[in-house]
């Protein structure tokens, strides 16, 4: 690995402390040089600005989360014991991680101004979105869903409820946690999963 990639690395991982410590708003460029102990005008020569370092953030926890999908999220396990509710909520725990830092990012990305945090936090979204539906489709394909909701759309409601969910505790200044949020109830309660699958 080069030099160069190995300062990125070591930027994003400060960036990723400094916002799970004080929040997205306080990854300030003066906070990262003075951790990293670089000079500020050093952090430009490995990103052009703050909302491409938040970007490399966002795509480095979903990268991460991407990479667990496929072990948490298994259709063919369904019908041998494996609750399509269990391996959900196993799968949703995730965001809860770092206080939620992936979905607060997501929450920058909407809510900035920088086209490439925001270009990030939508190919996130929409890659995501297209992995969830395939999960769905395949549960449907396996007939374990009775829900005739299509797949895409069953995507859709469940980041719905996820960021939904989210928002709300932000707001309430309550913990978040999205098992025992209502969304997520609601959700399972629309996939109307046969009684095998639901059975824990």
């Amino acid at each position: 690995m080069s030099d160069h990639a190995v300062r990125e690395e070591a930027i994003i991982a400060t960036a990723l402390e400094l916002a799970e410590t004080r929040g997205v708003a306080g990854v300030t460029t003066a906070a990262l040089a003075r951790n990293l102990e670089f000079t500020e005008a050093a952090l430009y020569r490995y990103f052009p600005s703050k909302g491409a370092i938040i970007a490399a953030t966002l795509r480095h926890l979903g990268n991460r989360l991407f990479a667990t999908m496929m072990l948490e999220l298994m259709p063919e396990a369904v019908g041998h014991g494996h609750a399509i509710h269990s391996q959900l909520e196993r799968h949703i725990q995730r965001f809860t991680l770092k206080s939620g830092l992936l979905v607060e990012l997501l929450l920058c990305a909407a809510g900035g101004r920088e086209q490439e945090l925001q270009a990030t936090g939508c190919d996130f979204l929409q890659r995501y979105g297209e992995r969830m539906a395939e999960y769905f489709r395949q549960l449907h394909t396996l007939e374990q869903l009775a829900s005739t909701v299509p797949a895409s759309e069953l995507s859709r409601l469940w980041i719905c409820q996820l960021l939904g969910g989210f928002v709300l505790a932000r707001l309430a200044r309550e913990p978040w946690n999205p098992v025992r949020h209502p969304g997520f109830e609601a959700f399972i309660a629309t996939l109307k999963t046969s009684r095998a699958a639901v059975g824990r």
